[in-house]
């Protein structure tokens, strides 16, 4: 049975649709030269480009439905919500390792105080759409990429650590800041444990919705949610409660029979178009 998917063509998509996205974003704003101060905008511009690479992916598996593609399939209810209280718990840790990272390795002045206002709601409406595009739209389609076509077309061959690590590292990779790559190899890592646990992507996509969403959340009241989310304490906390919330996903993986064949159809070959098994 020849791969859905190797190793070497999981690089090639990403590095692909991240090609795609950087140039698309620069011609946009040749038309919106506010692009690069508005996040809203941005995104949206990711989620057309991922959109449209994921139904290529799905174009070129004919006879495959959506949900098998992307592994969008039955969740236990208990997993999405641990996958849940789990991008919840990232939050401190990841903010306050952003800020070590800031203090090591500093942005320039203008740069820095560029990405300390961009998460900031102008108004109420632009706060709204500020939590749809990061909180919702954005997971959802760098899920579907990663989690869900990547993923699950590794798993026709691979074992489930080595297509996490293959989609984990190419989701940091992704997000073209490499001071912050240590943050989202960290959060990829949480989010490929998941996958695999579960069979499903609908746990990733509530893990990456809330743990993004949450940073919308706090941009409404910057002062006080820092002061919060930096304390030792919180971030203490939330580092145990990650472990304790992990540990609980293998339980609940290893004790349902929902997550079990969810899993069992991630290791069952799919035959590829125009070829004989």
């Amino acid at each position: 049975m020849k791969p859905d998917l190797t190793h070497g063509q999981a690089i090639g998509w990403s590095a692909l649709v991240t090609l795609a996205l950087l140039l698309t974003l620069q011609e946009v704003a040749h038309f919106v030269p506010s692009l690069g101060h508005d996040l809203v905008l941005g995104a949206g511009v990711e989620v057309v480009v991922y959109l449209a690479a994921c139904a290529l992916f799905s174009a070129r598996r004919p006879g495959r439905s959506f949900d098998d593609v992307f592994a969008l399939r039955r969740a236990p209810v208990a997993m999405l919500v641990v996958a849940a209280l789990l991008g919840l718990s990232l939050r401190a840790p990841a903010d306050f390792a952003g800020e070590a990272i800031l203090k090591l390795w500093p942005m320039p002045k203008e740069m820095f105080e560029e990405y300390s206002k961009i998460l900031v709601p102008r108004n109420f409406g632009h706060g709204v759409a500020l939590a749809v595009v990061v909180g919702l739209a954005g997971p959802f389609v760098e899920e579907l990429l990663y989690r869900g076509a990547l993923f699950t077309g590794l798993r026709s061959t691979a074992d489930p650590w080595s297509a996490a690590m293959t989609t984990g590292f190419l989701f940091a990779l992704a997000h073209v800041a490499p001071r912050f790559w240590p943050i989202y190899l960290v959060v990829a890592a949480c989010l490929g444990f998941l996958r695999a646990a579960s069979g499903s992507l609908w746990p990733c996509i509530l893990m990456h919705g809330v743990f993004n969403g949450t940073a919308v959340v706090m941009a409404f009241s910057p002062t006080k949610s820092d002061a919060f989310v930096l304390s030792p304490v919180v971030v203490g906390v939330s580092v145990v409660l990650t472990l304790l919330l992990l540990t609980a996903v293998a339980l609940l993986a290893r004790r349902s029979s929902i997550a079990e064949r969810a899993r069992a159809l991630d290791a069952t070959p799919r035959p590829v178009p125009g070829v004989e098994s």
